[in-house]
């Protein structure tokens, strides 16, 4: 941030402390760095050519180390701000060797386009990402945050592509996405089409699924609309499972093309480990925004009774046939498939009702939800009308995690630890793990004993 007059200004690419010259648009708000006039020890070389232009990292230009400490540092004012009380954020936990931040991405994505060589020329296929602010795309020769693997696979079929001539808008070519394992050997491919494949396309895909024995599984998903989406919801398989068995802290997990799951596993196994320290031996666990069951799978395997609640169809039925997978019986784990606010709203009831109910002291609530954040209902259902001892909330975004803990904190909650993970090296993006606990003396005068939570 920089500032002009009484007015700050977000100023791209560059890093605290820095005196730079840039080109101010008053009207927009908007700063674009023109020269580095005093830089920071900390600027470093950007490794790919792409950096800059691409709309994907923002913060190759800051030493890793750095990164890590502006982020720690972030996450800390932005709670602090909203929660005085708050104690000092732990250090950011890197995902990746310090020395070496790069290929995190399991996920690896590229979209198509037709560039025209003339006016008059023919149109030719090129991948890459979007630029930076818009939906045009930039052709790129390499992508170090991708798995290597992945890119090999992609680059394979975008070789296929070329030397058939295939054109994206006509062949109905859109993007493709390869999941890669981390903890297992096993990939996944998914060619994105906006209408059904033509021959070329048909024809340069088998080509490609021919030569390279990397993907374990092949499909094709139709997306027509034109929003920022990857998949739309009709999917087809081509060759192989219909899922991807992945492992993350030794649970397994089977993944659907299109279902959701941590773009980088490793700090996904990072999360899970958090979370499992800060359960209690014997907890019942309710976990809101349960995804595919990230948390619910491995705290069901390690004994704790687990109510997994996710409104996300796909992601339920890639839980229990992950739950099948690991031979969890239903007894231990039960998802269910249902807005957190609507099933909330219908355990609070329940609950009420049975007033001879006692809270267990030890009963647990997660908490993973969008970059949004949880809505006020839901943090006054789970914080000011069931009353767990303890939570557990999963952030991608310190802004809505700064605002939430200050309404927990309003029910009467302590936070006990912040721990940063860093999800996304390169970029502005963190995960934190906060835990936050009911007092265990009376609390707050007026509260009634919580009623548990029990499964109904």
């Amino acid at each position: 941030m920089g500032r002009v007059g009484r007015q700050f200004v977000a100023v791209p690419f560059t890093i605290p402390g820095e005196r730079v010259r840039v080109e101010f648009t008053r009207i927009e708000g908007q700063a674009t760095l023109v020269e580095i006039l005093r830089g920071s020890p900390h600027r470093v070389e950007p490794p790919c050519p792409h950096f800059g232009v691409c709309g994907g990292c923002t913060w190759q230009q800051i030493a890793y180390p750095e990164q890590l400490r502006l982020k720690t540092a972030l996450v800390d004012r932005l709670v602090r701000a909203a929660v005085p009380a708050a104690p000092a954020v732990r250090p950011m936990m890197p995902s990746t060797p310090v020395d070496a931040p790069w290929g995190y991405r399991h996920k690896v994505h590229f979209v198509f386009e037709d560039e025209t060589a003339g006016r008059e020329g023919p149109r030719r296929i090129v991948m890459g990402h979007y630029v930076r602010g818009s939906r045009r795309v930039l052709p790129v020769n390499q992508c170090p945050v991708h798995d290597p693997r992945g890119n090999t696979v992609a680059f394979d079929f975008y070789a296929a592509f070329r030397a058939a001539r295939v054109e994206a808008e006509r062949g109905g070519l859109r993007g493709i996405a390869v999941r890669v394992g981390a903890g297992t050997e096993e990939m996944m491919t998914t060619l994105v089409v906006a209408k059904e494949a033509d021959r070329r396309v048909r024809e340069a895909s088998r080509k490609a699924i021919s030569r390279q024995a990397l993907s374990t599984s092949v499909h094709v998903n139709k997306h027509a609309g034109r929003d920022a989406n990857i998949f739309g919801r009709e999917t087809r398989r081509i060759t192989g499972p219909e899922r991807m068995r992945e492992k993350v802290d030794g649970t397994s997990f089977l993944l659907s093309p299109t279902a959701f799951f941590q773009t980088n596993v490793h700090a996904a196994e990072i999360l899970v480990r958090l979370v499992r320290a800060e359960v209690p031996e014997g907890a019942r666990v309710l976990d809101l925004y349960a995804g595919c069951g990230l948390f619910a799978l491995p705290l069901a395997r390690a004994g704790h009774d687990v109510t997994a609640v996710e409104d996300n169809h796909l992601a339920v039925e890639d839980g229990e046939a992950s739950q099948r997978l690991n031979r969890i019986p239903e007894s231990r784990c039960r998802f269910i498939a249902k807005r957190v606010g609507d099933f909330l709203s219908r355990t609070v009831k329940v609950r009420a009702a049975s007033s001879t109910e006692r809270a267990a002291s030890n009963d647990v609530v997660i908490l993973d939800p969008p970059r949004e954040g949880c809505e006020a209902l839901v943090l006054q259902q789970v914080f000011g009308a069931l009353r767990p001892a303890r939570a557990i909330y999963i952030s991608c975004n310190p802004e809505a995690l700064a605002r939430d803990l200050a309404l927990i904190v309003a029910e009467g909650y302590v936070i006990r630890s912040l721990q940063p993970v860093d999800m996304f090296p390169h970029t502005a993006h963190v995960e934190t793990v906060a835990v936050v606990e009911r007092p265990k003396a009376k609390g707050r005068a007026g509260t009634p004993p919580s009623p548990g939570l029990r499964r109904t």
